[in-house]
């Protein structure tokens, strides 16, 4: 089963998103700030990051930096998926190593679940 990681702080996307995957037979793991993600991803080992840009403590590009300048996260791929849709974000985003970026009002569940299922890795562990 893939592991998929959701960093997202808004309780009704989360649990939207960790109902969506699960139904898709992901093994979901879910975090609600940026504090513990890199440890979390460090130990769990995730097929691929969902995350947010606005968080509480950290941003999510500021998580997404230090993901991938850290040996043991940085072959994990990243997926943003924000409200942000300002062009400096998406390119700053893109610059730091997401592997892509998606405007929560601009794409279905649907695609989403189409776009993770691109990205995923299927060496995470289970």
């Amino acid at each position: 089963m893939s592991k998929l990681l959701i960093i997202e702080d808004d309780p009704y996307m989360q649990r939207m998103y960790q109902r969506l995957f699960a139904h898709q037979n992901y093994e979901v793991l879910v975090a609600s700030d940026g504090e513990h993600v890199l440890e979390l991803a460090r130990k769990t080992k995730p097929g691929l990051i969902l995350l947010d840009i606005l968080l509480p403590g950290i941003s999510g590009l500021e998580i997404l930096q230090k993901l991938k300048q850290q040996e043991d996260t940085k072959s994990i791929p990243v997926l943003i998926i924000s409200n942000l849709a300002g062009e400096d974000t998406i390119a700053d985003a893109k610059r730091f190593g997401a592997e892509d970026y998606m405007v929560k009002s601009d794409f279905s569940p649907q695609v989403v679940i189409q776009v993770v299922e691109k990205y995923m890795t299927t060496d995470s562990t289970s």
